[in-house]
């Protein structure tokens, strides 16, 4: 089975519109137009999840001047099936000049002998920004289900001009116990923010380096932050929930929301 959305993002006055969508089941959108003029986009299946052998294409074109934030409804499950092929997720976001993209999907969660390959691909050019985040859990953790999938990979690129200037792949697999030391040890979940921007500078990293990184809340939380070799910033966390992890990450988004778009937290409804 494959699901598929496409579409493209404009600005029209002080307001974003999804002008062009297409959708193949069992993919399906919900958008509406944000208090601050952003287009904010929800993704939505009506199948249960991904099973192996399952294709998901994913991509949306930003157009200048245009900002769009994504998510999705609820976490994608990946289920197991007859077929040993691995479900694969592609993603493909375009940037214009001075667009705005946040992509902030809910975790992935690798149900018992489930196999995954997962890429994200990002063009960026002259003035475009963008907050993403990743998700991966270990599995359904309350049913006692922890690192029992087969594989789970994860790949990201991010281009600026055409120029590839980051590669960035995950690749979990549980028969080499993920639970060693120097691998994730006791933790179960992780997650990776990146920040893309011509304006990220040493302030920044600083911030989350010494404020939100070493918050006594978060301190169930482990985490890094660093540069990225050209305009931009990854975060990287390990914990042991979906709710420690994602309190961090909101944080995070929260700050370079303010700090890079000039707006306030967005508050967002599931």
């Amino acid at each position: 089975m494959t699901g598929e959305w496409k579409g493209t993002i404009s600005v029209i006055g002080e307001k974003n519109y999804l002008i062009d969508s297409f959708r193949r089941p069992p993919l399906n959108v919900v958008n509406f137009t944000g208090e601050d003029g952003e287009s904010i986009v929800y993704l939505a299946s009506s199948s249960p999840g991904l099973f192996n052998g399952d294709e998901q294409e994913i991509s949306c074109r930003l157009m200048e001047g245009a900002h769009l934030f994504l998510t999705d409804v609820s976490a994608t499950e990946l289920h197991p099936s007859l077929t040993q092929q691995e479900c694969r997720q592609n993603q493909i976001f375009q940037l214009g000049k001075n667009s705005k993209f946040e992509y902030m999907p809910e975790p992935l969660i690798p149900f018992k002998g489930s196999n995954y390959a997962g890429k994200m691909s990002i063009y960026m050019t002259e003035g475009a920004q963008a907050i993403v985040g990743e998700m991966i859990t270990a599995g359904r953790v309350g049913r006692d289900e922890i690192f029992e999938y087969q594989c789970l990979q994860s790949r990201f690129e991010m281009y600026w001009d055409e120029q590839l200037q980051v590669w960035d792949s995950i690749r979990l697999t549980p028969e080499s116990n993920l639970k060693e030391n120097g691998v994730l040890g006791d933790f179960t979940h992780m997650s990776t923010l990146w920040i893309l921007s011509e304006q990220i500078n040493t302030d920044h990293l600083q911030h989350i380096q010494n404020e939100i990184l070493k918050d006594d809340e978060l301190s169930d939380v482990y985490g890094g932050a660093s540069f990225l070799e050209n305009k931009g910033i990854v975060i990287r966390l390990l914990g042991h929930s979906v709710q420690t992890l994602q309190k961090t990450l909101k944080a995070c988004w929260n700050y370079f929301r303010l700090e890079l778009f000039h707006l306030q937290p967005l508050d967002v409804l599931k």
